[in-house]
Order: structure tokens, then sequence, then C-alpha cells
């Protein structure tokens, strides 16, 4: 599992010890996830450089070649390799949606060796299905933004790996019984909102959702 540092950073253990630093696009003043394409990261090495500005975006992502990556064949490019980013900064922007974020992601990296995006900061309002196709997933940043619903957070319940989330500042986290609801179904997390779930709070998660389903099929 992927730790965060107190400065909100992974600290490298023996699963990511070999990635490179994540690909930050924070404080670009993106609008949308195509804008990615045309940004050079402010730290990090991704997968392909910006395209030029007159490039048509929705036509290069077609273009993309997204088989599965080869492995590299020289000593040379194996050592490159074991440098490849595996998180992504795109807080503190003006993103409204997530929408196409899979497509644009085989511009930067491997969407299948993605373990921490961080969104945080944003204009979001739903969580689109396209996160669902980052199953290595573990940490997941989307305080401060504006998901307002339960239903859209329990998509994440697909994401088997996923370990650590934040929804504090959102709307949904001013719902009533919010931590019971998300943890609930959730029961991969171990974090949330940067604050451990412990045992104490799993069995009284288990015994508020058993009541909860209960109150439910009487209502049914």
């Amino acid at each position: 599992m992927a730790l965060i540092s107190s400065t909100g950073s992974p600290i490298k253990d023996q699963s990511i010890s070999t990635a490179g630093p994540p690909l930050d696009y924070s404080f670009k003043e993106l609008k949308s996830v195509t804008d990615l394409l045309y940004e050079e990261p402010a730290s990090g090495v991704p997968r392909n450089r910006p395209i030029p500005r007159d490039v048509n975006a929705n036509e290069y992502l077609d273009s993309l070649d997204t088989s599965a990556p080869r492995s590299p064949s020289n000593e040379q490019e194996q050592k490159h390799a074991k440098l490849n980013a595996n998180s992504v900064r795109v807080c503190n922007n003006f993103l409204y949606s997530l929408k196409n974020l899979d497509r644009v992601m085989w511009h930067l990296l491997d969407p299948k060796a993605l373990t921490w995006l961080d969104a945080s900061c944003n204009q979001i309002t739903s969580i689109d299905e396209c996160i669902l196709q980052f199953p290595s997933l573990q940490v997941l940043y989307l305080h401060g933004n504006q998901i307002g619903t339960f239903l859209d957070c329990l998509k994440l319940a697909q994401l088997h790996n996923l370990r650590k989330l934040t929804l504090h500042g959102c709307p949904v986290s001013e719902k009533q019984n919010y931590k019971m609801q998300i943890c609930a179904h959730l029961p991969q997390l171990r974090s949330l909102d940067f604050s451990t779930i412990t045992k104490v709070d799993r069995d009284k998660v288990e015994t508020w959702y058993a009541a909860y389903k209960k109150q439910k099929a009487r209502e049914s």
C-alpha cells in the first residue's frame, strides 16, 4: 500500500520504490483534462511530450496506441522504465469533470500503473466512471470539490485496491451519516479524509449498517 507523508506526497515503500516523481500538473489553470495534453508537468517525466496547441485533442487521443506497453529491450531502457511515474497531481485547477481522464492517461503513463491521483481543489461535481479504468489506484484525493451524492462515491467500491480517499470540503461530506455510509460501502478503505479507519470505527460501522438495512427493509 502506498503511504502518504504529512506533506501529501507518496512515501516510497517496496511497492513503489522504483517509481519516478509524480507528474505534477497542479496550478496550471486547467479547465478540462484534455488540457493536460498541451502542458509540461512541473515535475516528473510523462510517457509523451506535450502536443502542439494547434493539434486537435480528440484526434490525437484517437491516434494513441493503447495496446499493452512493450517490455524494455535493453539495460538502458529497463533503467529508465523503473523511473516511470505512477502518481499524478491535477489539484488546484478549474476542472469540472474528470471525463476522458482514462484516455488522456495513455499520454502520461500506463493507466494500469496509476496508484495515486490528486484531483483536489477543483470544481468537480461528480465522479466519472472513467476512474474505474485505474485498477491499481490506491490513493484518491477529491477534497475541495463539489461532489454531492453518495451514489457517485459508491462507484469507487469497484476499485478494490483503493486505500485512501478524501472528500472533505465537498457537499457530500456534510450529509447525515457521511462517514458511516462511505466506510460501509467502501470496506477496502483504510483512511478517509486523512483519518485512519480503526477497528473501533469498523465495529461502529457494522452496527450502524445492520440497523440501517433493517430500517430500509421496513420502509420498502
